[in-house]
């Protein structure tokens, strides 16, 4: 059972470190080269970003089934992925506006807390194996 748990805790830190470089060059490119508003460069990030890290986390990480299915997992995943960047984009904003900080590294500083909502999200709920 750790065995496991390490198992998935270090896949899904590949994943997610590999999800991270990928929102952030999206991020990044949105808000810096194209000039797009903070909160729409997060957004569009966030939905390259979950795409990815949903076919990755359920065929590499946790394998809840044999068969990659969107129907009612990606659903769950979904749900917790909006309220994620929910939380995600309020913290952002309100850091922004309110504290004055630059929107990159407010957003670098969040990330280590998305992703410990995500795991626990997608371990215990949206892809958590069924019992047999």
């Amino acid at each position: 059972m750790v065995q496991l748990f390490r198992h998935e805790v270090s896949r899904f830190a590949v994943v997610g470190g590999v999800n991270f470089v990928l929102s952030l060059v999206i991020y990044y490119g949105l808000l810096r080269i194209l000039h797009v508003h903070h909160l729409l460069a997060l957004l569009a990030s966030w939905a390259a970003g979950m795409v990815f890290s949903y076919v990755a986390n359920f065929t590499w990480v946790f394998k809840p089934e044999e068969k990659l299915r969107f129907r009612d997992r990606f659903a769950k995943y979904l749900a917790a992925s909006t309220v994620s960047i929910s939380l995600n984009l309020l913290s952002l904003h309100a850091l922004v506006k309110f504290a004055q900080l630059d929107p990159f590294y407010v957003q670098c500083a969040l990330i280590p807390l998305i992703v410990a909502f995500n795991f626990s999200t997608a371990k215990f709920w949206s892809l958590k194996k069924e019992k047999a």
